[in-house]
């Protein structure tokens, strides 16, 4: 019984380590230092908002994101943070999906604070 007992506490003790909320693998970070739009940004953008419906070329959304120009005129609104964070005030982005994981957000942010280089 008292082995049952200490595997029993064992496990649970794992299960709550292993269900934390990170995002990342143990050991990896999310990075943000030094990013463009062509090595970092692009396959973000293009994945999550360029989609069919959202900011694709000739869209009727209010700004087109599907190459640097665009997307960079979006910058230049100074809404894109607010969106993709949800915060209160703001149209929440990804419309209608979940929201973007907390490295994607800082990536973009730190992209975005960093004068959004190509």
């Amino acid at each position: 019984m008292k082995l049952n007992t200490i595997f029993f506490l064992i496990m649970l003790g794992l299960i709550f380590v292993a269900c934390d909320d990170e995002e990342m693998p143990m050991g990896m970070e999310c990075e943000t230092a030094g990013l463009t739009y062509t090595d970092d940004i692009a396959s973000i953008i293009n994945s999550t908002c360029a989609l069919s419906g959202c900011h694709e070329m000739n869209s009727s959304t209010t700004f087109e994101m599907h190459d640097f120009a665009t997307i960079t005129a979006a910058v230049g609104f100074g809404r894109i943070i607010g969106a993709i964070n949800q915060d209160a005030g703001f149209s929440p982005m990804p419309r209608g999906g979940e929201k973007l994981e907390d490295c994607t957000i800082d990536m973009i942010t730190a992209w975005i604070n960093d004068g959004a280089p190509e």
